[in-house]
Formats: C-alpha cells, sequence, structure tokens
C-alpha cells in the first residue's frame, strides 16, 4: 500500500531532493541562514485527488548563539492521536540535525492552525494522561558525532526485527543509547514476558522500564 502522505518520503526524497540533508548542508555553510525551512504540504495537496495529506506544512531550523531551534508549523492536529507522536518524531529529528552539524539542541516551537480531540478518543486519551509517561523525565542525550551511520545501523535492525530475527543489539559495536532504541523496537512486537523482561534487564537507561512494565502488563498470552 502506498501512504500518499508519508513524511519520510517528502523529508528525504521529495522530487529527488533529500531535504533533511539540504539543511544540514545548508546549516554547516551558513549557521544563520533563515532558508533552513523543509515543506511538507504541496501544492499538489490542495487538489483533493488524495485524502490522505500531511497535517504538517513546514519545518525550520534556526541556529542561534549556538543552539539549533526548531519550529513546526501544522495546519491541523489531532491531541491524542497525533500530537504526542509529532512532537517526539520532530525532536528527534531536530537532535539528528543538531548532532550532525556540532550544536546543542535549542527550542522547540509547535504551532497548530487547528488541534482537536475527536469525542471517541476521550476515554484513551484519560487512559495516555494516566500512563504517566508525560512526565518531565528527559531521554538521554543523543550520543556527539555524525548520528547516520548509527541510524542507518538501527534501520537495518529494525528491518531483521519486522523479519522475526531476534539478536544482541550489543553484538553491533554501537552507542548505548542506540543499543537501547533497537531493545525498545524489539520490545514493542514480543508476546513473551520472559523474552521482554531480557531487554530490559539489559537497557543502559533505566528510565525505560516506566514504559517496559506497562507493556509487560499489556502482554496478552505471554509465555
Amino acid at each position: 500500500m502506498t501512504v500518499y502522505g508519508g513524511y519520510g518520503p517528502r523529508l528525504l526524497g521529495h522530487r529527488g531532493h533529500n531535504q533533511v540533508q539540504n539543511v544540514i548542508a545548508l546549516l554547516r555553510e551558513r549557521p544563520t541562514t533563515r532558508r533552513a525551512a523543509i515543506q511538507l504540504f504541496d501544492a499538489e495537496d490542495l487538489a483533493g485527488e488524495h485524502k490522505e495529506i500531511p497535517c504538517t506544512t513546514a519545518l525550520q531550523f534556526l541556529v542561534r548563539e549556538g543552539r539549533l531551534h526548531l519550529i513546526v508549523t501544522m495546519r491541523s492536529n489531532d491531541a491524542y492521536i497525533g500530537l504526542p507522536h509529532d512532537v517526539f518524531c520532530f525532536t528527534m529529528l531536530q537532535e539528528i540535525v543538531a548532532r550532525a552539524i556540532d550544536y546543542e539542541m535549542g527550542t522547540y516551537r509547535h504551532f497548530v492552525g487547528s488541534m482537536h480531540l475527536y469525542d471517541r478518543d476521550r476515554a484513551n486519551e484519560e487512559s495516555l494522561i494516566k500512563e504517566r509517561f508525560q512526565l518531565r523525565i528527559e531521554m538521554p542525550p543523543m550520543p556527539a558525532g555524525n548520528p547516520w551511520p548509527a541510524i542507518d545501523a538501527l534501520l537495518a535492525a529494525e528491518a531483521k526485527i519486522r523479519a522475526g530475527d531476534q539478536f544482541d543489539a550489543n553484538d553491533l559495536g554501537l552507542d548505548p543509547y542506540w543499543c537501547d532504541l533497537i531493545r525498545l523496537l524489539q520490545i514493542f512486537p514480543s508476546r513473551n514476558e520472559g523474552y521482554i523482561e531480557a531487554l530490559a534487564n539489559s537497557m543502559s537507561f533505566r528510565r525505560y522500564r516506566l514504559y517496559i512494565s506497562a507493556r509487560i502488563e499489556r502482554t496478552p498470552d505471554a509465555s
């Protein structure tokens, strides 16, 4: 199935242009530029030929006083289905770009034209809040240096996980930060409580345990 509004192709290969790498190259050459912007919503999206189009219109990266800031503009945002995932994904992208150009992380600003929460999602939204994952516990910082080799290794590991392969992330020669992310990917589809526990005990960042414990509680027919 083709997802017309998928962000990946628009970020990394839109009309033959890798917008993320172009932003990185531009910021390396001209750190104070105001042109480091990524366009996700296209003129073609207004034609009405596809129902599924991006909710995000644009991302702008700005380097100021030694920090990389990111401004994201949304035409529409679902407070339950979209917002938690959008903030996570875009701040991860911000950190990737910051590491690639060797700057510290700055502020993140998220502007929304229409924020909404559907009645059918109210119970799920209340349950999400009660999970306590929204506590102000920061992820560990991404390791310094060019992140792209590690990202390539993580994507290769994710493909193996989808294929059902089991392996030890520590054997990949990556920083513990990236090994933990791979272990989280291994945990997500698993129904084996013992396997999940073993992965949890291998985590370098112990505060991931909050998510993992909840995952075990929700695991049906664990064996």
